[in-house]
């Protein structure tokens, strides 16, 4: 079996440990003005590369290593990145006019994740329709 799945599931806990304690932070000081950059780590980190994680290990197994590898590092680069713009920005410490391009980038990244996942989920989908009908008896 591909570590690719492994891989998913260890930035997944990573996220969710960041997230998680992100959000004892806040309950804890009563400032919430962060919300929106963890509810994003939580949603895109830890569900996101979690479930990805799971199509690798269970459904796309034969999905090009470089495929994966691709959606890999473009969600990762995406969520550090946005996580960190948003964080900066909902805090005060960097003005949106200087955080849009470096969020720009970041939100591209993900969008890019999302497309090269959709086409490891079809690609799958293709070889098993392929494989059905040539294991299928002839009429």
């Amino acid at each position: 079996m591909s570590r690719w799945p492994n891989a998913y599931f260890m930035a997944a806990s990573l996220y969710i440990l960041v997230g998680v304690n992100w959000g004892l932070y806040m309950s804890i000081t009563h400032d919430f003005a962060t919300a929106p950059a963890h509810a994003h780590l939580n949603l895109l980190g830890w569900v996101s590369m979690a479930i990805m994680g799971g199509f690798y290990a269970l459904l796309g197994k034969e999905t090009p290593a470089w495929l994966v590898k691709t959606n890999f590092v473009l969600m990762n680069i995406g969520v550090v990145g946005m996580i960190t713009g948003l964080g900066l920005m909902f805090t005060g410490k960097a003005a949106i006019e200087q955080l849009a391009p470096f969020i720009a980038v970041s939100e591209i990244a993900i969008v890019s994740g999302f497309v090269s996942f959709a086409v490891a989920v079809f690609l799958s989908l293709r070889l098993r329709v392929a494989t059905r009908r040539t294991l299928a008896p002839a009429a």
